[in-house]
C-alpha cells in the first residue's frame, strides 16, 4: 500500500506514468507499523520520461520489499499511450512489464532442512507485468483501472522463469480523483526586497479528492477516501481514511524543483499497543520544464528567407504601420513580434542573429509607439496570429513574443 499515490499515480497505474509533465526520480521510503520485527518496510524508486507533443511515455520502477523472512525486489518498464477522444478529454494506456527477484532467509530459519526448501533457489528470477489504463477530462475527473498483478507471485522456485500463471484478475484496483486545472492563477513572489506578481505554470485548485477501491481474490477488499488541501501553491495538507483499518495524516511541500510529502498512519485496533504507527516519506526531482502534450506539435512559420545581407535593410527601406491616412479603406494586418527595440541598428542585428538559427524575419516601424519591432510572421487573420505566437514560444527560447495590430 502506497499513501502518496496523489503525488504520484504511477504507483498504482501504469497509465499514469508521467503524468506530472516533468522527466523526474522519485523515491518513496514506507515503514509499516514500526516497532514490530518482521514488519514491511517497501522502497520504490520511479522514473518517468515524458516528451514534448509525442502520445508515448516511458517509465522505470524500481522496488524492495521486506517483510519477515521474505524480501522481493521488482524491476519494471513502462510504455503508455495517450489518445484523444475530444480536443480536450484524452484516455491513456499503459504496460510494464519486468521481473522479480525473491530470496528467503535461511539463517533465520529454524528448520533449514525443511522438505519445501529442498529445491527452493535462492535470489530466483520469475516474470512480472501490470496493465492500466485513465480517462481524463478537463472538468478534472480523472477514473482509472490497473491489474496491478498479470502473473500469479510463486516465491517457491526451483529454477529461474518456471512461473507463468497467467491471472490478470486476481487483483484489480479502481481509481477516481478530482483534480480540476485552473485556467489562469496570479500569486505574488518575492525576488529580493521586491515583490512581483507572476503567473503559475499549470495551476490547480486548491482542493482535491481522491478514491481507491482495490479488488483481491485472496485477501480483503480496499476501500479508501483522501483529500488535499493547497493552503499554498508550494504548500498542501490532507487526510485519508482506509475502511477497516483507519486514518491516516498527510502533508507536503515544493521547494524550487524539489518535492517532499510525508504521510503517518497512528496505530489502529488491529495493532495497537504493539506498534509506533506507520511512516512514509516520497521525494520527487523534477529535471527541466514541464513536457506540452497536445494532439498536434504547432508549425512554426516565419518570413521567406531573403538573400544574404548585404546592407539588409536602412531605415529608409522599412515599413511603417499606425498612420493617420484619413479616407482609405484600412485593413487590419497582425504581426508576431519577437522583440521590440528603440534603436534601428539593434533591431537589425537581432534579424541578423535569428537567421543563424534559421528563423527568418523583418523589420517595420510603429508609428504609434515610436518602435522598430522584430516580427517573424504577419497575417490578416488574428487567429493564425495567436498560432504562431504560440509556436514561437513553445518551440524556441522566446517567451514573450506578442502580437501588434497594425491598420494600413
Amino acid at each position: 500500500m502506497y499513501n502518496h499515490y496523489y503525488t504520484n499515480p504511477y504507483l498504482f497505474n501504469p497509465a499514469e506514468v508521467g503524468s506530472n509533465g516533468y522527466l523526474n526520480f522519485t523515491l518513496n521510503h514506507r515503514q509499516q507499523w514500526r516497532g514490530i520485527e518482521g514488519a514491511p518496510v517497501v522502497s520504490t524508486l520511479t522514473f518517468e520520461a515524458p516528451f514534448d507533443y509525442k502520445k508515448t511515455t516511458l517509465g522505470m520502477s524500481i522496488r524492495n520489499y521486506e517483510r519477515g523472512l521474505i524480501t522481493t525486489n521488482d524491476l519494471l518498464a513502462t510504455y503508455a499511450h495517450t489518445a484523444y477522444l475530444t480536443k480536450t478529454t484524452t484516455i491513456h494506456f499503459g504496460l510494464s512489464a519486468g521481473v522479480t527477484s525473491t530470496d528467503i532467509n535461511m539463517e533465520r530459519i529454524d528448520d533449514p532442512d525443511d522438505p519445501i526448501l529442498a529445491e527452493y533457489l535462492r535470489y530466483n528470477m520469475q516474470p512480472i507485468g501490470n496493465f492500466g489504463f485513465k480517462l481524463k477530462a478537463k472538468s478534472g475527473i480523472n477514473l482509472g483501472i490497473a491489474l496491478p498483478k498479470l502473473f500469479n507471485t510463486s516465491f517457491l522456485n526451483s529454477r529461474n522463469f518456471e512461473s507463468y500463471d497467467f491471472s490478470p484478475f486476481d487483483e484489480i484496483l479502481f481509481t477516481g480523483y478530482f483534480k480540476k486545472r485552473l485556467e489562469k492563477k496570479i500569486v505574488t513572489r518575492r525576488y529580493g526586497k521586491m515583490k512581483r506578481r507572476v503567473e503559475i505554470e499549470d495551476p490547480y485548485a486548491p482542493l482535491q479528492m481522491y478514491f481507491v477501491y482495490r479488488y483481491a481474490k485472496f485477501t480483503d477488499e480496499r476501500i479508501e477516501v483522501l483529500a488535499t488541501l493547497h493552503l499554498h501553491e508550494d504548500f498542501w495538507v490532507g487526510g485519508a481514511y482506509r475502511v477497516n483499518y483507519g486514518p491516516s495524516g498527510l502533508v507536503g511541500f515544493n521547494i524550487s524543483n524539489f518535492t517532499f510529502a510525508y504521510s503517518y498512519e497512528p496505530a489502529n485496533h488491529l495493532v495497537e499497543g504493539y506498534t509506533q504507527g506507520t511512516h512514509e516519506v516520497q521525494l520527487t526531482i523534477n529535471i527541466g520544464d514541464r513536457k506540452k502534450q497536445e494532439r498536434t506539435k504547432p508549425i512554426l512559420r516565419t518570413l521567406p528567407k531573403t538573400e544574404t545581407h548585404r546592407a539588409r535593410y536602412s531605415v529608409e527601406d522599412i515599413s511603417e504601420g499606425g498612420g493617420e491616412d484619413k479616407g482609405v479603406a484600412k485593413v487590419k494586418k497582425y504581426y508576431v513580434v519577437i522583440k521590440s527595440f528603440k534603436d534601428f541598428d539593434a533591431a537589425d542585428s537581432f534579424v541578423r542573429r535569428l537567421e543563424e538559427k534559421e528563423i527568418y524575419a523583418n523589420i517595420f516601424y510603429n508609428n504609434a509607439d515610436k518602435r522598430y519591432h522584430v516580427y517573424s510572421y504577419q497575417t490578416e487573420k488574428l487567429k493564425e496570429a495567436n498560432e504562431q505566437r504560440k509556436a514561437i514560444q513553445e518551440l524556441t527560447n522566446f517567451k514573450s513574443v506578442t502580437i501588434i495590430t497594425v491598420e494600413q
